[in-house]
């Protein structure tokens, strides 16, 4: 199970609709140690690249107000934006 949501995580992060996303995902997956990933990791990061860019924007890059059921996800990947 592990496998397919890293494979799935990695397609997401490389086919954005946005190419600013797509760059700083990237970067984010690049940086993972997927290994030391527990799979509720995985499917928490898995969340936000399900996400749609411009709403991803919104929490990333102008500081909305984030949804708790994105905030692991974000943490995971270091794109936690700081408050």
């Amino acid at each position: 199970m592990k496998e397919k949501l890293i494979k799935r995580i990695k397609f997401l992060a490389f086919h954005r609709a946005s190419s600013q996303m797509e760059e700083l995902f990237q970067r984010a997956i690049r940086r993972l140690d997927f290994e030391n990933l527990s799979e509720d990791d995985l499917k928490a990061i898995r969340k936000v690249m399900e996400e749609h860019d411009r709403t991803l924007e919104l929490y990333i890059l102008k500081g909305e107000n984030i949804p708790d059921y994105l905030k692991r996800g974000l943490k995971l990947l270091n794109l936690l934006p700081k408050t």
